[in-house]
């Protein structure tokens, strides 16, 4: 039987996300034994569905194949306990101390259950995420709750929600090169250095967390990961390359290691290049032994700097002589060393820029440039006395140098300040002739384009780098951009590689979902993938150039912490965002004219309540400790000024009031939730969902929703135990290494789905200790869905589809009838993931109405 969408009480009610809030639900007197049934779309005819089976099968990037991505452990829990919500078997006669409920499915279905009270709470989950062939069913309840007491109420309905739906991982938004079968770029910081040789592009990337510092590109296919030599060390960041196009010289410029050195690797075979006047280097060895690690193993290294001194800031190799050039900013010093031998043969005082990297480059007839404060100047006979032979001044911040291949008088320099361009100066003229990129960058609005550049650098600094390929292009690293530029020499983008360093805050706008945020850019993405199944996207604003200078902190950067943490078109068609300024959460307005206008600051989170967090509709949502009771409030939003800021209620209202018992889902105050609190979102069905993200102090349950206005919770889900693929919480009662557990909980329509990124958790299924990223997905009515995501423990060097890190700026939203999962990425796949979630519209539902001692069929 089909019904209408939103029709509620003893008829058919669609598990479709729809904005419009339900009708009432109709008065119904029932006798005992007296049957309400229900049926939705999908529990009578229709052809089967590739459905959410037993067998875990990997997700491919883009795959047009809906795919079932595994929990994190599918290991199932011991003997469950009494109230656990295993089913009991299909009984041949009915008991009087129980419920006999019976059902029949046309096809295989995901199946999770559940017995109601009249009043709609949910008093038992019977069962989670359990596949049921088709045929009829035949099941008992014990009449027992969730707690283990006997239920009171004398008459309840049984449910059973049946599905096949799909989690498919589609890939990420901001990284061109995280195409189908292959590993992308990805980074923890923006690239550090560029050196070219002919087509073949090195990438230095700095500290990289577990994964090579050492990256480069084919300029012929710029969109695919091919390093010309391999680096596996993840205790060390490469910060500075160089090449003469035999071997890559390498300088380590800070990670784990603090300690600073220059190695080269030969490009014909990727083996270290022995400098007989070098020295061997071991960075760890294992406990207790001198012998050391193979991967920080360096049996010939030069420029060595214990712990503590100045690191590197400049490197440059002569192609055709034997000299190799370190600059050393901190102590305003070059030391030239022959780049066979390893010997050092001079070391002299130079006017460096004080801060800087990418300070040095070599001409093509041997001498060196190097940055100083607002000029570069140009160095002859720099082994033995050198000498200053030019000089360009009226600089704005030189950031980055790279010399051209065929002219030795010419010169690239990336400048920061007020221009964000670059620039070819002529020793011969004394003029710059060439200009790459629009001057100014960004500044005065956000609109970006590809020739807009941007070098702000994180903690208020500036960076870049350059190199020229073998065509005479050059390569430009947009750092806040967070991509590769490839100019041709009249100043015409001709490609762009882009991907996001690790990133903890992603947003959506909830009205306008095809904008995504990911730190302080805004990509425009489409609802329909693009013909390889990825997303398909484009970055449209970059906001952090238009930050006025009170709303710019440490964290003010196109990468980890910095970023909005929410984004809202509200009803006057204006956009709002959230965003943490210096610990404090301000509210501020993205303008149509691409500037920044900061409005106010938020409440802040304390002992006894939570931060105030806008919601889509412009409201601000918190909750307050009072007792044995946490209330959540609102302050509705009633209008906006003159200017367009928002106006709320003078005062809150009491939304819910939860209470605060052992085992319940409130929220335990100073618990980690991510990058800006609990949201407390409500459901179109009139529900406030609360979420306990804790992996201590609650053994119960850990999601859970009140009806507003109400005093009592209309349900408890998410029962604490080892991730089980059905959506129980791991704690530290079965892991004790687990550090963070869950995010927050989100809302679309009648789903409500958390995440849990578990940073540090135990793989139960194999030992491995990481982060669990998985998302538990539920009804409304606290019956359980589906889990997906892919756990770090299940990856390795190469990521699988899927894979992230630290997931907790997840967003929930529907876009032209589609619903889509967002989150960001520590550096896994170098980007915002997107999952879509399918099936949803074929969602069924059977219930039925009885007593006990009764058997009653559900329809």
């Amino acid at each position: 039987m089909s019904l209408p969408e939103g029709t509620l009480g003893g008829h058919a009610a669609a598990l479709v996300p729809t904005r419009r809030r339900p009708a009432a639900r109709p008065a119904m007197a029932l006798s005992a034994g007296l049957i309400a049934l229900a049926c939705l779309a999908g529990c009578g005819g229709g052809g089967g569905g590739g459905g959410a089976g037993a067998e875990t099968r990997a997700a491919s990037v883009g795959a047009a194949t809906p795919v079932t991505v595994a929990a994190a452990n599918a290991s199932p829990a011991a003997t469950p306990p009494p109230g656990s919500d295993t089913g009991p078997p299909p009984a041949a006669s009915v008991e009087p101390n129980t419920l006999s409920f019976a059902f029949t499915l046309d096809r295989a279905r995901t199946t999770s259950a559940g017995i109601f009270a009249a009043d709609g709470r949910l008093l038992r989950t019977l069962w989670r995420g359990e596949r049921l062939e088709a045929g009829r069913h035949t099941r008992q309840w014990d009449l027992r709750q969730d707690d283990g007491q006997i239920a009171s109420a004398a008459e309840v309905s049984v449910r059973v929600v049946h599905h096949d739906v799909r989690y498919v991982w589609q890939g990420v938004v901001g990284n061109s090169t995280a195409a189908p079968g292959q590993v992308p770029q990805r980074s923890f910081q923006p690239p550090a250095s560029l050196a070219a040789d002919g087509e073949q592009l090195h990438i230095a990337l700095g500290y990289n967390e577990a994964q090579s510092s050492l990256s480069g590109l084919r300029t012929s296919e710029p969109q695919r990961v091919q390093a010309a030599v391999r680096h596996t060390d993840p205790f060390t960041g490469i910060g500075l390359v160089a090449s003469d196009g035999q071997a890559l010289y390498l300088a380590q410029t800070g990670g784990i290691s603090k300690a600073g050195f220059v190695f080269a690797r030969r490009l014909a075979d990727g083996q270290m290049l022995n400098f007989p006047q070098g020295q061997a280097l071991c960075l760890n060895a294992w406990a207790g032994t001198q012998r050391c690690y193979p991967d920080q193993t360096y049996p010939s290294v030069i420029a060595h700097r214990p712990e503590g001194q100045a690191l590197p800031t400049g490197l440059a190799v002569q192609r055709q002589g034997r000299l190799l050039a370190v600059a050393y900013a901190a102590e305003q010093r070059v030391r030239v060393y022959d780049k066979l031998s390893g010997a050092l043969l001079s070391e002299w005082r130079a006017p460096l820029a004080p801060e800087g990297r990418n300070q040095l480059a070599m001409g093509a007839d041997g001498d060196l440039w190097l940055t100083g404060a607002n000029e570069v100047l140009r160095y002859t006979d720099i082994a033995g006395t050198p000498r200053e032979v030019g000089r360009f001044g009226g600089l704005d911040q030189p950031l980055a140098l790279a010399a051209d291949p065929a002219d030795a008088a010419r010169l690239w320099v990336a400048e920061g300040g007020a221009a964000q361009a670059v620039r070819r100066l002529d020793l011969r003229t004394g003029q710059a002739d060439r200009s790459l990129g629009r001057r100014g960058g960004l500044a005065g609005q956000a609109e970006a384009t590809p020739d807009r550049l941007c070098f702000t650098a994180a903690a208020g600094t500036a960076h870049s780098a350059l190199a020229v390929d073998g065509q005479g292009h050059v390569w430009v690293a947009d750092t806040c951009n967070n991509r590769l530029q490839r100019f041709s020499p009249e100043g015409a983008v001709v490609a762009s590689v882009a991907w996001l360093p690790a990133s903890y805050t992603a947003a959506v706008d909830t009205a306008r979902p095809q904008r995504v945020f990911a730190n302080f850019l805004e990509f425009e993405v489409a609802a329909q993938p693009a013909s390889d199944g990825r997303p398909a996207w484009r970055l449209v604003h970059n906001w952090l150039p238009a930050l006025p200078a009170s709303l710019r902190d440490e964290h003010a950067a196109n990468l980890h912490w910095g970023g909005f943490t929410a984004v809202h078109t509200l009803s006057n068609g204006r956009s709002y965002a959230q965003m943490n300024v210096r610990g404090v959460a301000w509210l501020v307005e993205l303008g149509s004219d691409g500037r920044v206008r900061p409005l106010q600051t938020l409440q802040p989170a304390s002992a006894t309540r939570t931060a105030e967090v806008m919601q889509g509709n412009g409201d601000l949502h918190w909750a307050v400790d009072d007792g044995d009771r946490q209330h959540v409030m609102r302050r509705r939003l009633e209008g906006h000024g003159s200017d367009g800021s928002p106006r709320w209620a003078a005062s809150g209202t009491v939304l819910a009031s939860l209470p605060r018992s052992s085992g319940a889902p409130f929220h335990r105050m100073g618990t980690y939730t991510g990058v800006m609190g609990p949201r407390w979102p409500l459901t179109d069905t009139g529900l406030v969902i609360s979420f306990d993200p804790g992996v201590s102090g609650n053994e119960g349950f850990h999601l859970g929703a009140a009806g507003v206005g109400s005093g009592t919770w209309a349900w408890q889900a998410s029962p604490s135990g080892p991730l089980d693929g059905k959506g129980s919480f791991q704690t530290r009662a079965s892991d004790s290494n687990i550090h963070y557990g869950g995010n927050v909980a989100m809302v679309s329509g009648r789903q409500v789905v958390y995440g849990y990124h578990g940073e540090f958790y135990t793989d139960l299924g194999n030992g491995r200790v990481g982060q669990a990223n998985q998302f538990m997905h539920f009804l409304d009515n606290g019956l359980f869905v589906g889990q997906f995501g892919r756990p770090s423990t299940q990856g390795d060097s190469q990521p699988v589809p899927g894979l992230s890190g630290n997931a907790f700026s997840p967003w929930l939203v529907r876009h032209e009838g589609r619903s889509f999962l967002y989150h960001n990425d520590e550096s896994s796949w170098g980007g915002v993931h997107r999952w879509e979630i399918l099936g949803l519209e074929e969602m069924g539902e059977l219930r039925a109405s009885g007593v006990r001692g009764t058997q009653i069929e559900l329809r």
